[in-house]
């Protein structure tokens, strides 16, 4: 609010015509949930949808497509030309743009063979791991020097690919462990905890208050 009026900035990787949506939206299974403010400021912004339209389902899993395209859509990413990079990608899956503009801007990799497992349900150290290259990508910086060392005491059970991300990500208040001490990074992510990864994303990056 500026001078009795209401300004808006948009950051974007495209250039287009925008419009302002804010539409204030409530679920009836997150009254009173730990993640009800993050899960609804998404779904208001139109980030984020529930399973209908009264039901969020925050204890619902979360498979690999669905979060790459939530992170892609959240962040405006765009990519031009895109084609196929995953043989388990079908060209008319709903998912088929946004992970192939996940792929081509490099925030995520295949497991194998060529293939992406999009049904596959995501654990928390592979959305840190996205989250982290997202924020690189956004910001246009290098990954910082690796650290191997990070705050949860199941560090063990993190994949090594994984380490430096889960670390740079609790240096930045981005990410909790899943109880006072653990993490739980092999753990398949709730579609809460991934609403809530995604708002600690923006909001750092300074993309929504």
């Amino acid at each position: 609010m500026k001078n009795g009026k209401t300004e808006v900035s948009i950051f974007s990787q495209a250039n287009g015509l925008y419009a302002i949506v804010q539409n204030k939206k409530t679920f009836d299974d997150m009254i009173g949930h730990w993640a009800q403010k993050d899960v609804e400021t998404l779904a208001s912004k139109l980030i984020i949808n529930g399973m209908t339209d009264q039901a969020f389902a925050p204890a619902g899993q979360v498979t690999r497509a669905q979060f790459a395209a939530l992170l892609v859509r959240g962040l405006g990413l765009t990519t031009e030309s895109l084609s196929n990079v995953f043989a388990d990608v079908s060209a008319t899956a709903w998912y088929a743009q946004d992970v192939n503009t996940a792929a081509k801007l490099g925030l995520v990799q295949g497991v194998g063979e060529g293939k992406f497992s999009p049904d596959a349900k995501i654990t928390r150290e592979q959305m840190v791991v996205m989250i982290i290259k997202a924020i690189h990508l956004v910001q246009g910086d290098q990954e910082p020097e690796a650290q191997t060392r990070t705050p949860f005491a199941d560090q063990n059970q993190i994949s090594d690919y994984a380490t430096h991300a889960v670390t740079e990500a609790a240096s930045k208040g981005l990410i909790k462990g899943k109880t006072e001490t653990n993490f739980a990074p092999q753990n398949a992510a709730t579609r809460a905890e991934a609403a809530v990864m995604v708002k600690q994303v923006l909001q750092y990056l300074k993309l929504i208050n």
